[in-house]
Formats: structure tokens, sequence, C-alpha cells
């Protein structure tokens, strides 16, 4: 079959060589050959200190990496990356004051959008409409006059994914990263999030933080292992109805290998490879 796409939306949003990042007390990760695709769902996987929140801060533009190349969107520098990529689920960036009420929260985001002489109303369902039907879609609404910490943690999780993709400098979001989706514990509501995350990525690449493999249920997805230990990384492609396998090893890139499950020959999305 023949890729009609323009050749722009055919490379992949984020291409790492080398990439790594040391910290005060040592290696954090890398070094990390890797790239994600265009489109889709990336899961980037390890145990909790693999240093998979520093990574998803790095490819946010939040984090600058000590040494090795990266590509996000076509732009290498951090702070043209946190322009147009959205991060949320981070503590230190994004976290919600349970003492506070879902109005306040958009009243807060509302003021720091307008000109600090202009008056503003306070947020009503139309503004609940604005900054959270895309992520919501037919989910229902928290009460505006919710505290925080009464909502479910869901919701809690989907107000900052929608917030992350309003910036209060108004830059158009690309791209979206999001930490630790075990933080939503029951099953049900994870494979909702995944859910939701799959309808966004049909617009932009959705990349995601789990220490665990993702449920079963789960919509197609690109699974990138982490493992900062043996410094390299191992991706693998977990679709709901095919599996495609890829070993990106430490300063080389391996073709991916092709394999089917349940007699389905549906191919999925193949992580970017490079000789």
């Amino acid at each position: 079959m023949v890729d009609n796409a323009p050749a722009e939306r055919r490379q992949p949003s984020v291409y790492a060589e080398d990439l790594t990042l040391i910290g005060d007390e040592g290696p954090v990760f890398g070094p990390l050959n890797f790239s994600v695709p265009p489109r889709g769902i990336t899961v980037l996987t390890g145990t909790g200190g693999s240093g998979r929140t520093a990574l998803a801060l790095v490819l946010a533009g939040r984090m600058k990496p000590t040494k090795g190349k990266l590509s996000v969107l076509g732009m290498s520098k951090p702070r043209d990356i946190r322009r147009h990529v959205a991060i949320a689920g981070v503590d230190q960036i994004d976290l919600l004051e349970r003492s506070v009420t879902v109005r306040d929260i958009l009243n807060e985001n509302k003021a720091w959008q307008r000109n600090w002489f202009l008056p503003y109303r306070k947020a009503d369902t139309k503004d609940l409409q604005y900054y959270c039907g895309a992520v919501y879609g037919q989910r229902p609404f928290p009460p505006l006059d919710a505290y925080i910490s009464q909502i479910p943690t869901l919701d809690k999780i989907l107000l900052r994914i929608s917030l992350s993709l309003h910036p209060v400098n108004g830059d158009h979001i690309d791209m979206l990263v999001v930490d630790d989706v075990e933080q939503v514990r029951e099953i049900g509501d994870r494979i909702e999030l995944l859910n939701i995350f799959a309808r966004l990525a049909e617009h932009m690449p959705v990349i995601v933080n789990s220490v665990n493999e993702l449920p079963p249920g789960s919509p197609d997805h690109i699974e990138v292992e982490l493992n900062t230990n043996a410094g390299h990384v191992e991706g693998r492609a977990r679709p709901a109805r095919a599996l495609v396998a890829a070993q990106l090893h430490q300063g080389k890139h391996h073709e991916p290998k092709h394999h089917t499950a349940n007699h389905h020959t549906q191919p999925a999305a193949e992580t970017e490879t490079r000789q």
C-alpha cells in the first residue's frame, strides 16, 4: 500500500538518539534511542524509579537533557517544545488543591488568560464546555461547585488534562504527555481514561507514563519499556488485535518483527526504526 499522506505527517513526532539525563546523584536515564509515531498512543513503561517522569518532562520541554539528540514535532529547543506540548499529571506542575472548587480552578485559568486590567465573569457551564468538552466527550462534567476533594480521581486527571490543552499563553497544542496513569486505580476508570486518550490520539500523539503494561481491553498503543540500568530502551507495540515487536537497543535500532494474534493480520502502528 502506498502511503499518500504528506511527508510531515509521516515523520515521527519524537525522535531521540542517545538521549541522556544526568542529575546531581548520577544518571537518571539513558542513553535512549527511540521514536514516537505522529499519531496514536505511546506508553512509557518501567519501574517507579526508572526516570519515566523525568523523560516525560524532557519530552514536554520542561527539562533539558544532558546529552544526545532530541526532536519533538520538528523542534529541538525546550522553550519551543513546551509551547506546543501539553503535560498533565505531574504534581509539581499541575496538582489541584483539594480545598478549592471546580469553578475556582476555571476562574483562575480565565484570570491568567485575560489582560490584568480587564474584568471577567465567573466560570459557568459554557466555560466548563469550552475547557473540558474535547476531553470529556460524552462523560458528564463534575459540578462547578464541587470541591476537588469530592470528585472522582478520574475527573481530577481529566480536569488536569483539559487545562493543559488550554495553556494561558494561548499557544496551539500539538502533543500531549500524561504522567502516571496508575493514579487512576480502578481498572474500569483507567480503561475509560485510555479510551479518551485514543480519541485525542486521532488528532495528536499522546504519550502516557505507566509502571505496568496497560490492562486487557486497552486501545491500540505502542509500548516503550525503559531499562535505565542497562542503558537501553525496548519498544514493542501492543495493539488490541495485532502485535508488532521492535527492539531499540543502546546505540542502534533493529527492524520491527511482525506478529499476529487471534489470527488477525491487521497491521499496527510501527515504532520508527533507523539503521
